[in-house]
């Protein structure tokens, strides 16, 4: 399990990637509906197998399955958008309002056809926190696990963060050690979830973009 640090020179996007991360955020934020990133930084890399859920922690309910994923490497890059929150009298704390996985060059992303995400809610089942991992990832998927005990894990690394003022703040929890399977944890403002497919004409899912929002 780790914390993240002050991001490094290479942690910032390239230019290319940078521009591809401010076209999601401007096509999922034309109507105002998350607190739109001050920064993006990449975050490290998310285990693929199969599936992909934003929600996490979760069995029932507050969850979406993204499947038809572009086959490749079986990690890829996570970029997170970040932004300064202000809760009551104490100092600002970043916040995530917004994850992209890219799952193809930026160009290839650029070209395809972006969605309109979920196009309907289910209640986040951590609040406070948003939980992006592969769905046999998920903590309360794998038996004899304590996912109760990871979040308080994340949470604890995510606090510390806070309070140490980090540009780049999230936790990464190591889920299945044999297979490299993690599940990222990331503190957010939003109660609600909402995720978005670049796909391509045979439906092929090129680049994944998430977010916590709330609504008016």
């Amino acid at each position: 399990m780790t914390a993240a640090e002050d991001s490094p020179v290479s942690a910032t996007p390239t230019a290319a990637m940078d521009a591809l991360l401010w076209r999601w955020a401007d096509h999922v934020n034309r109507n105002g509906v998350m607190a739109r990133p001050e920064w993006f930084a990449c975050v490290g890399e998310l285990a693929l197998a199969g599936q992909v859920t934003w929600y996490g922690m979760a069995t029932n309910a507050g969850r979406w399955v993204h499947e038809n994923l572009l086959p490749g490497p079986g990690r890829v890059p996570v970029y997170a958008g970040f932004h300064w929150s202000e809760a009551g009298d104490g100092p600002a704390e970043a916040r995530v309002s917004m994850v992209v996985l890219p799952l193809a060059d930026p160009a290839r992303i650029i070209a395809a056809e972006w969605d309109e995400g979920y196009g309907g809610y289910e209640p986040a089942p951590v609040d406070g926190y948003a939980v992006l991992c592969s769905e046999p990832f998920d903590p309360v998927s794998i038996r004899g696990r304590d996912a109760e005990a990871d979040l308080r894990e994340a949470k604890r690394i995510i606090a510390a963060g806070a309070d140490e003022g980090r540009r780049v703040n999230y936790a990464e929890i190591v889920i299945d050690p044999d297979r490299g399977g993690n599940a990222l944890f990331f503190p957010v403002d939003g109660e609600e979830r909402d995720g978005y497919e670049a796909l391509e004409e045979d439906g092929t899912v090129v680049c994944l973009a998430f977010i916590s929002y709330d609504f008016d």
